[in-house]
């Protein structure tokens, strides 16, 4: 891994430790070879269960998964992975920052665990990987669901690039927590802060070697060909875009697509009301690809930003 200083490493190696720990599940470490570079994997739940990939947000890494970790694996073979070109353990080679090489980065990781096709869950960027995954190799897929994807239908706030280039500037632990993490999390809804130390030491040690994953819109024509059944779940406190739009421009770009709207969530829902997200989850898995899928659950007074 790559960072500007040893100090600043040995605060994010013991930050993604201390997340870890938060897994109240047993759970393998695997380093997968790619050509991308060596992939970091946490795997839990029974190998004989069906395997599902999940692919975390921007600056996480895989343990953000610990409020949801114990539910899946009970289903599902999990492949927590941590995304090449992030601030994670994966060791980059080249970046994965366009669609054909997301592609052939996760066709090699499914070809190394000898996985025919899988379902995936993805946040935010993870989401975005997992919508241009869709695209390029789509016959691998079974099912996908994504929680609040990063642009992909609709663009950024412009408040999400000032509080990133703040945060870059004046890089202190507690202004990028107060600044930047506590945006992400409804009010009256809480997170332990010590989760995000993880992606504060990150943000403060951590020295790109590759360019990493910028979201942004994915052009209608190209979700138009995604043919797999899909769950979107989208917090209706979301600060990062408009989710209204979000959910109207997936449901017309996206052919077999459910969404929900989660109340008093934001871009955090999956820790934030964790037990519905798991439930949504888990009921959309087991549910048949044949049944209707479209249909949209949403709350009233949705804040706008």
């Amino acid at each position: 891994m790559a960072f500007k200083t040893l100090e600043g490493e040995e605060l994010f190696q013991q930050a993604y430790s201390n997340n870890l720990k938060r897994w109240n599940v047993s759970y393998e470490i695997l380093n997968i070879p790619t050509t991308y570079g060596s992939t970091h994997i946490i795997a839990s739940g029974e190998t004989k269960l069906p395997p599902v990939i999940m692919l975390h947000g921007a600056g996480m890494g895989s343990t953000i998964w610990y409020a949801n970790i114990e539910s899946l694996s009970k289903i599902r073979r999990v492949y927590a992975v941590d995304a090449i070109g992030d601030m994670n353990k994966s060791e980059p080679l080249r970046s994965i920052s366009d669609p054909e090489d997301m592609g052939k980065w996760m066709a090699e990781i499914l070809d190394h665990l000898g996985i025919e096709k899988t379902d995936f869950i993805g946040h935010s960027a993870g989401g975005y990987i997992t919508l241009n995954i869709a695209t390029s190799i789509q016959i691998r897929i079974n099912k996908m669901v994504l929680l609040a994807p990063a642009a992909s239908f609709v663009p950024f706030y412009k408040q999400f690039f000032l509080r990133l280039a703040f945060i870059n500037a004046i890089r202190r632990k507690g202004f990028i927590q107060r600044f930047f993490c506590n945006w992400f999390i409804a009010k009256g809804n809480t997170i332990d802060n010590e989760v995000f130390d993880q992606f504060i030491y990150g943000i403060m040690h951590y020295k790109w070697k590759v360019k990493p994953v910028i979201p942004k819109v994915i052009p209608k024509e190209k979700l138009e060909t995604i043919q797999i059944p899909t769950l979107l779940l989208m917090g209706e406190k979301e600060v990062i875009y408009n989710p209204r739009r979000a959910l109207t421009q997936a449901k017309a770009s996206i052919p077999h697509i459910k969404t929900m709207m989660l109340p008093n969530t934001s871009h955090c829902l999956f820790i934030e009301d964790a037990k519905k997200v798991n439930e949504s989850i888990i009921n959309f898995l087991h549910k048949d690809p044949s049944c209707e899928l479209d249909s949209i659950v949403m709350s009233a007074n949705v804040q706008e930003v």
